[in-house]
């Protein structure tokens, strides 16, 4: 069964061109919202992965409907992949159509780029790191220092360990390392 999905910017003209281009593309359900892909708030997106059946096709009308990421755009490519499910995109630039052995190709190609374009960056950050550290550039705190923002922290955590909290709670909550609340209560409990 061909699934279609639908995100938009509270554009009503857009959202009715991409839900009739998906009913043109023999799609018997669509899902259908309105968020901002940064908020990673995609519930409805969520939804449908959970939906799909070994089989089905997922019709987007553009790629970038489903994520901007290359990253997570392969990561949900793997998931369909792992369900038996195909993807297919309406927009003729994108070029993804996952049914089709060419489209298989072209995609495993993209995600290959992806790769080196991960590997290339990971190792220039690695080099610049060694090369700071070759220089002389420390990282991190200092030794012995303590994050500033903590002395106004000291008192809640003290408040929260007192009312049974666990540590990951307040890490949570306070933003503060589990390390901190452990020798803030050694220091209050004594």
């Amino acid at each position: 069964m061909k699934i279609g999905y639908i995100r938009v910017n509270n554009n009503p003209q857009d959202l009715e061109l991409q839900k009739q281009a998906l009913l043109n593309a023999g799609c018997k359900k669509a899902f259908s919202e309105s968020a901002n892909i940064k908020d990673n708030k995609c519930t409805e997106l969520r939804s449908m992965i959970e939906l799909l059946r070994s089989g089905d096709i997922v019709v987007v009308y553009k790629i970038e409907e489903i994520t901007k990421s290359l990253k997570v755009l392969f990561e949900i490519i793997a998931l369909l992949k792992s369900k038996n499910i195909d993807l297919i995109s309406l927009y003729p630039l994108d070029n993804v159509d996952t049914t089709s052995p060419t489209g298989k190709v072209f995609f495993q190609m993209a995600g290959i780029f992806a790769k080196i374009e991960h590997n290339l960056v990971n190792a220039r950050i690695k080099a610049g790191v060694a090369k700071a550290k070759h220089t002389g550039t420390k990282f991190g705190r200092t030794p012995g220092s303590k994050n500033k923002s903590t002395p106004s922290k000291i008192e809640k955590i003290t408040i929260f360990l007192k009312s049974g909290k666990s540590y990951d709670w307040i890490a949570k909550e306070l933003s503060v390392s589990k390390g901190t609340i452990a020798a803030i209560k050694l220091e209050s409990f004594d």
